[in-house]
């Protein structure tokens, strides 16, 4: 039986960048130039050329600024879930704060949709030790699934678990759907997405995702449109950070391609409803 992964798409613009306060501050960003419904566009007519549907982490402030984007992924077939609304990192954040944060993003999808929102990822894949409460908001708040726990260094805990995997909490279980990592004897490696997916090479991902795929297991990838606009404004950022928003920035398009052409890929829905299926 040939197993789907899954592809996702953090719906953000180029200046939702963590980190960057200082220089691209969220007071700023009314005034700055969006390129987020081109390179949107840019990517759906990748995956309908495909005909593959992913799922896409929307951003409250985009939505609410988009809502005929939002509408159009809606039309083409494609899962709508929650990145937040302001693009918080979640440990930065006290619970009341990520819950108002949360319930706003959730308002305004919901408002231009219709549907329920079931899933969520933070930004920067935020929820790690010291914001695992976040987990618990997220059930009570009737969600399905949360793609927040990254198993590497720095910015989640190399400990975490690879694939996906329901979590018991006190207001019920949810879903964990983790990145797509390769594991070596002194590191984790992202090779998910952003600088990982770019840089790495495609025969080591492409072998990675064969090994969890022949062991009944998805690999979860995910894109952003920035990642696919080749005259994105120039920002003032340090070298590491310029390293992981632009670095091999060219090869993403290719990238994405390639994957779509050796492996089946799905929504996080559409997952989840057939692993409830293979359950029943």
């Amino acid at each position: 039986m040939t197993v789907e992964n899954i592809l996702t798409v953090d719906l953000e613009d180029w200046f939702h960048i963590c980190g960057v306060d200082d220089v691209l501050p969220q007071s700023k960003w009314p005034q700055l130039e969006s390129r987020v419904e081109a390179n949107t566009l840019k990517i759906l007519r990748v995956l309908r050329s495909f005909d593959v549907r992913a799922t896409f982490f929307v951003l409250g402030f985009i939505a609410e600024r988009h809502s005929g984007l939002i509408e159009h992924i809606l039309r083409d077939g494609h899962e709508i879930a929650s990145h937040g609304y302001a693009h918080r990192r979640v440990y930065e954040m006290t619970p009341k704060q990520f819950q108002t944060d949360l319930e706003r993003s959730v308002d305004i999808i919901t408002g231009i949709t219709g549907e329920s929102v079931r899933g969520f990822r933070a930004p920067e894949w935020s929820i790690r030790d010291d914001s695992l409460w976040a987990l618990d908001i997220l059930a009570q708040q009737g969600f399905d699934y949360d793609s927040s726990m990254a198993p590497l260094p720095i910015i989640g805990n190399p400990r975490y678990a690879k694939n996906p995997h329901e979590i018991s909490l006190d207001d019920g279980s949810l879903w964990e759907i983790p990145p797509l990592v390769g594991t070596t004897p002194l590191v984790n490696l992202p090779l998910g997405g952003g600088w990982g997916l770019r840089f790495f090479p495609y025969a080591l991902i492409r072998h990675i995702i064969r090994a969890l795929n022949n062991a009944g297991q998805p690999a979860l990838i995910f894109l952003h449109p920035r990642e696919f606009d080749s005259h994105r404004p120039s920002v003032p950022l340090s070298l590491v950070k310029r390293f992981v928003v632009n670095g091999g920035i060219a090869s993403t398009g290719k990238r994405l391609k390639r994957l779509l052409s050796d492996f089946e890929f799905t929504t996080i829905a559409g997952f989840l409803k057939d692993r409830k299926n293979h359950c029943n």
